[in-house]
């Protein structure tokens, strides 16, 4: 499989999350300021929804530009992606999800408040607020696990270092196998040099001067006259 339908859903996931994360953003602005201004309460889910959506607006947007200038850069990894999704503070999605789940309660059978009143209005933003932290949850969660499972499969196919590519360089072609190390010749012997004439002189018998004795030999020189000992 080609990397291309990855990589739109890596743009079209974290840039609508990125558009609901700003709206999210605003209502939950409003309504922390109408809840303490004319209330005097303060609304959690709110707060946590402003949280939630600085932290999607901080990262989310800043990988796609990242990815789209350079290439190699960590933040644009696979493994980065998902330690972002699925980190050690808690999962990305998981805070959304939070912050529609917290507003239970809130946000339901508006009608009765009035459209133009000031708790009306508090209520249609808070079910607007349920509604994108469940959508942008859905959306993380499914890109979550869609790139997992093609990376884990790359990865058991051999293709080990996909981990540490980003989503358009990665090579999700299951088919293909990696490609082989080279092998490498093994190192040859160094095999002795020749000389012909070291070979004639290693041959070469050598002798001692002429008149002297070889060593360890007890008897005359060659030359010199033998007598018959008394």
């Amino acid at each position: 499989m080609s990397s291309a339908p990855l990589t739109r859903l890596h743009l079209v996931s974290f840039g609508v999350v990125s558009l609901f994360s700003l709206i999210v953003l605003g209502l939950s602005a409003h309504l922390t300021n109408v809840a303490t201004t004319y209330f005097g309460i303060y609304l959690r889910f709110a707060a946590l929804g402003i949280a939630t959506s600085l932290l999607s607006l901080l990262t989310l947007p800043a990988i796609i530009y990242i990815d789209n200038i350079r290439k190699g850069v960590s933040t644009s990894k696979i493994a980065t992606e998902l330690v972002l999704l699925h980190d050690t503070r808690g999962f990305l999605w998981v805070l959304w999800l939070a912050t529609a789940a917290d507003t239970d309660g809130f946000g339901t059978n508006c009608g009765r408040f009035g459209s133009g009143s000031r708790l009306g209005i508090a209520c249609s933003e808070t079910a607007a607020v349920r509604a994108f932290g469940y959508l942008s949850w859905s959306i993380l969660l499914t890109y979550f696990g869609v790139l997992l499972f093609f990376a884990a499969t790359a990865a058991v196919r051999g293709h080990k270092d996909t981990w540490f590519y980003s989503v358009k360089e990665a090579d999700f072609n299951f088919a293909s196998a990696p490609p082989a190390a080279a092998a490498t010749p093994a190192a040859e012997k160094p095999q002795p040099h020749y000389d012909p004439t070291i070979a004639q002189n290693s041959q070469q018998q050598v002798y001692p001067p002429k008149g002297f004795p070889a060593p360890g030999w007890a008897g005359q020189p060659a030359q010199a006259p033998s007598y018959p000992q008394v």
